[in-house]
C-alpha cells in the first residue's frame, strides 16, 4: 500500500511565488490601463501618382466624433478615444475617398501612417454652349429704323414711316426719309422722350461733342433734351457742312477734323484753336499710288485742255497736273477709291491710322509725334475698310464681311494686333456702331413682314 507524502514548502519557495504573482498581477493592471488610455494618431496624407502632399483632406474616424485636416504639407494628428482597433476616413473634393483600418498596438501614439489618396475623374454631361441671342433695343410695327447714335445721354434713333423712292438726277442714290420721328432711349431702352421732324430728313449724325443733329433736305438740327422733351435747334445746311460736320473731335480745347476732299486722293488733319482762330496741322495722308496716277492724267490732255490747266494753275496757286487730275474726272475712273485714313483719340492721345504708310501714327494733346506701331487689319482680305471707335471704351474695332457675315475684331492701338474675331449673329447687319462693349446694328429679317430693328450684343 502507497502512502501519501507531504511537500514542505521553505520561506524562500512562498517567497518566489509570491513575487511571480505579483509581477503578473501588475502586468494585467498595465494592460487595463493602456486600455483606458487615450491613443495619439499621426501622419501624412500625399497623392498616390506624384506623391505630392494633398491640404485641406478632411480625416474621420469612424463610431467617434472627431476629426481635423491636413496641413500645407499634408500632415495631421488625431487623438482617439477607447477603442478596439478602427477605421479613419480620409476625404478630398479632388480625390476618391479613402478608408484605412488601424490596428491597435498597445502603445499610446500610433504613427506615422502614409496614406495615398486616387485623384477623382468627374465626368461632366454634354452641354449645348449658345451665344445669347441679340437684344432687341428698339423695334415698331408701324416704323423702321432709319439711323441711330449712341452718347452719354443715351440712345438716340431716328424712325421713319417709309422712304422716299424717287429722287432727282442730282440726288440719285440720296437717301430720305418720309414720316421722320427722333425718339431717346435711357440705358434700358425705355422711351424717354421722342419729336416728330419738319418735313423729308437724310440722316442722324453727331458733332465733335458727340451731340445728335439731324440732316434734312433743307435744313439741319440740333437735338437737345429740355426737361421731359425733345427741342430741335434749327441750323442751315451750309453750317452745318462747312462748320459743324468736318470737325470730329477735340482734345483739350482744340476741334480736331480734315479737309478731306471725295475727289483728291490726299488730305490734312487739322486741329483747330477758337480761342487764337488759328489753325494747326496734325499730319498730311497721301495716298502715293493714286496721287502719281491723278497727276499723270495731265499728259494725256490735248493741248488746249493743257493750256487750261496752267492757266488755272496760275491763278489759283496750285499744280498745273493736280488740276490737270480734277479736269479730267479722274475720280470717277474705277481704280480711284477715297482716301481713308481716320484720326481718333485714345487714351487722350491723337492716333491716325494711315493706311497708306501701314503705319498707325500717334500725337500727343500738344501735336507732338510719337513712335509710330505697325499697321495689320489692312491686310486681311475680307477688312471692310472701316474703323469703329468705342468711344465709351477707348477702344478700336475693324469690321470684316465675307458674303452675309459679318464680324469684328479689336484693334490694339498700341502693337497694331488684331484681337479674337466677334461674329455678329444676324446676317448682312446694316448701319453697324459700337459702344461700352456692345455692337449694334440695324437688320431686318429678309423676306417678312418685320420692320427694320435696331438689335444690340455683346463683343466680351
Amino acid at each position: 500500500m502507497r502512502s501519501g507524502c507531504l511537500v514542505y514548502l521553505t520561506s524562500a519557495h512562498m517567497e518566489r511565488m509570491l513575487h511571480i504573482l505579483s509581477c503578473l498581477l501588475a502586468i494585467v493592471l498595465l494592460n487595463k490601463t493602456a486600455d483606458a488610455q487615450q491613443r495619439l494618431l499621426h501622419g501624412r496624407v500625399l497623392d498616390a501618382v506624384d506623391e505630392r502632399p494633398i491640404p485641406s483632406a478632411h480625416i474621420t474616424v469612424i463610431g467617434q466624433a472627431v476629426a481635423t485636416t491636413t496641413d500645407t504639407e499634408g500632415r495631421f494628428s488625431i487623438t482617439l478615444g477607447e477603442c478596439a482597433p478602427c477605421s479613419l476616413v480620409v476625404s478630398h473634393v479632388s480625390y476618391l475617398t479613402l478608408t484605412h483600418a488601424v490596428a491597435f498596438n498597445g502603445w499610446p501614439e500610433i504613427g506615422p501612417l502614409v496614406l495615398r489618396l486616387e485623384q477623382k475623374v468627374v465626368e461632366l454631361g454634354i452641354v449645348d454652349v449658345r451665344r445669347p441671342a441679340p437684344e432687341v433695343v428698339f423695334q415698331r410695327n408701324d416704323l423702321h429704323v432709319g439711323d441711330y447714335l449712341v452718347n452719354d445721354e443715351g440712345l438716340w434713333v431716328l424712325v421713319y414711316e417709309q422712304k422716299r423712292l424717287w429722287h432727282s438726277e442730282q440726288e440719285a442714290g440720296a437717301t430720305v426719309y418720309r414720316g421722320g420721328r427722333l425718339y431717346l432711349l435711357d440705358t434700358l431702352f425705355n422711351e424717354r422722350s421722342s419729336v416728330r421732324l419738319p418735313g423729308e430728313v437724310c440722316g442722324l449724325l453727331s458733332d465733335h461733342a458727340q451731340r445728335p443733329l439731324v440732316e434734312g433736305r433743307t435744313m439741319g438740327w440740333y437735338a437737345q433734351l429740355q426737361g421731359d422733351g425733345l427741342a430741335l435747334q434749327q441750323v442751315d445746311l451750309a453750317t452745318l457742312h462747312k462748320a459743324v460736320l468736318p470737325w470730329t473731335d477735340s482734345i483739350q480745347g482744340l476741334l480736331l477734323g480734315n479737309n478731306l476732299n471725295a475727289e483728291y486722293p490726299a488730305f490734312d488733319h487739322i486741329a483747330y484753336d477758337p480761342k487764337r482762330d488759328s489753325a494747326l496741322l496734325v499730319c498730311s495722308v497721301v495716298d502715293e499710288f493714286l496721287l502719281e496716277l491723278f497727276r499723270s492724267q495731265y499728259k494725256y490732255m490735248s493741248g488746249r485742255d493743257k493750256v487750261i490747266a496752267s492757266d488755272i494753275a496760275l491763278r489759283t496757286g496750285l499744280d498745273r497736273e493736280v488740276v490737270a487730275g480734277f479736269m479730267t474726272g479722274f475720280s470717277h475712273d474705277i481704280y480711284y477709291r477715297v482716301p481713308y485714313a481716320p484720326l481718333f483719340v485714345v487714351h487722350d492721345t491723337l492716333r491716325v491710322f494711315d493706311h497708306y504708310k501701314e503705319r498707325i501714327r500717334p500725337f500727343t494733346a500738344s501735336l507732338e509725334p510719337l513712335a509710330d506701331v505697325p499697321l495689320t487689319h489692312h491686310n486681311e482680305r475680307h477688312w471692310k475698310q472701316r474703323l469703329l471707335h468705342d468711344v465709351h471704351d477707348d477702344r478700336i474695332y475693324a469690321l470684316f464681311a465675307q458674303g452675309i457675315r459679318c464680324w469684328l475684331r479689336e484693334v490694339d492701338v498700341r502693337t497694331g494686333a488684331l484681337g479674337p474675331v466677334r461674329m455678329l449673329t444676324h446676317a448682312s447687319p446694316e448701319e453697324v456702331q459700337v459702344h461700352a462693349g456692345h455692337a449694334y446694328y440695324v437688320y431686318r429679317v429678309p423676306g417678312s413682314l418685320q420692320t427694320r430693328t435696331l438689335y444690340r450684343e455683346a463683343l466680351r
